[in-house]
């Protein structure tokens, strides 16, 4: 069963603009994958919180990417890749220590050297291709494949841009390349489906899903050459903070489409290679351009509610550690014949309290820190 991936603290423009809706998406797109992993039938599709977390991810980066080309014409890689490895290594090995003392109680079944296998898949960020090709893939941290996909998308979308140098400031030149990386992974995703590949290696491939990330770059790409306003952290003039109605509805269309699509879609359906994959990708995009389009719309003030930004601000935790925390749950619960459900239950609530702890004692002194490193180094 696939499951899906959520990463970073609130979500904050590389100049400091903050959007509480786009947290509230991440925090119902985690809830999703949730559901789905603890096999909830009416969230067959909750899936699909994968590729709002993909969107969300290219977005983000992007502009963080954008920002930094634009005040200085280009890209410190290397600092790049250590903000990101700062920010998002930590938590994760919380995870695996307590995995690796897991398995010492004997809550995680097999032998040592699966576990020190399947450890060091994750920390060189090969989950995904290790599930795609079925190559010794991990088990109880399966979930690891997507932040395999992001992290090595993350490093060679910032390389790419950084060999680009000022020639990715020149207007639409970034939109032009992600739209081009889009079509290209949606047409890759395609070939392969019609010759014979299976739905795993679709599913977890970087080459299929990165298609949803660049839908997320494209977006950033098309705001810091239309509407750099809506990134700035400036008062925005009163003609722009009053939202159009077309496009609040368009982010209520596009809310309903994956609230749909998370009650009905199937991961490994035909249908879904590429062009389900696309829709979802193409709709979150839209969803997240609206966002930040119409920040006082309705759409907005729904994803703003504040219990759902509080589960989007540790979105990152309640990934990393529920998909174990469900599989150990599920195993207990047959072995001592009690409703699986129930033991679902328990398993969320521990990694809701694993997922806060993992906030406050790790993320978030980690990015204060970052934050404070980033003001007086720039």
């Amino acid at each position: 069963m696939p499951p899906a991936s959520a990463k970073q603290p609130p979500i904050l423009a590389p100049t400091g603009r903050y959007w509480p809706a786009l947290d509230g998406l991440r925090g119902l797109a985690v809830l999703a994958v949730m559901l789905f992993h603890a096999q909830v039938p009416q969230v067959v599709g909750g899936f699909a919180g994968v590729d709002i977390f993909f969107v969300l991810s290219g977005f983000l980066i992007t502009s963080q990417l954008m920002q930094e080309l634009h005040q200085s014409g280009h890209i410190r890689w290397g600092r790049f890749f250590m903000r990101r490895l700062l920010r998002l290594q930590p938590a994760l090995l919380l995870l695996l220590l307590t995995y690796i003392l897991g398995w010492i109680a004997g809550w995680i079944p097999g032998p040592g050297s699966t576990v020190t296998r399947d450890v060091s898949i994750v920390l060189l960020a090969m989950t995904h291709w290790a599930r795609a090709l079925d190559w010794y893939p991990p088990d109880y941290l399966g979930h690891a494949w997507s932040l395999g996909i992001e992290e090595q998308f993350y490093l060679l979308w910032a390389l790419l841009l950084a060999a680009m140098g000022r020639y990715a400031t020149r207007r639409w030149s970034v939109l032009a390349l992600a739209l081009a990386g889009t079509l290209a992974g949606m047409l890759w995703m395609l070939w392969l489906h019609t010759a014979g590949a299976k739905p795993v290696r679709l599913y977890n491939g970087l080459d299929t899903r990165a298609m949803a990330l660049l839908c997320g770059c494209a977006l950033a790409s098309w705001l810091h050459t239309r509407r750099p306003e809506r990134l700035d952290n400036v008062p925005l003039p009163s003609h722009l903070v009053s939202h159009s109605r077309a496009v609040s509805y368009t982010g209520m269309m596009a809310l309903a489409l994956l609230l749909l699509g998370m009650s009905s879609l199937e991961w490994h359906n035909s249908l879904m290679f590429p062009w389900g994959y696309m829709a979802i990708a193409v709709t979150a995009t839209l969803l997240v351009w609206s966002l930040v389009l119409a920040p006082s719309g309705l759409c907005s003030a729904i994803l703003a509610w504040p219990p759902l930004v509080a589960v989007g601000k540790i979105s990152y935790g309640l990934y990393l550690w529920h998909y174990p925390l469900f599989r150990v749950a599920e195993a207990k619960a047959l072995e001592a014949d009690i409703p699986v459900a129930y033991a679902m239950g328990l398993a969320s609530g521990l990694a809701a309290m694993a997922a806060w702890v993992s906030f406050v004692a790790v993320e978030l002194p980690l990015r204060k820190r970052l934050a404070w490193r980033y003001r007086h180094t720039a």
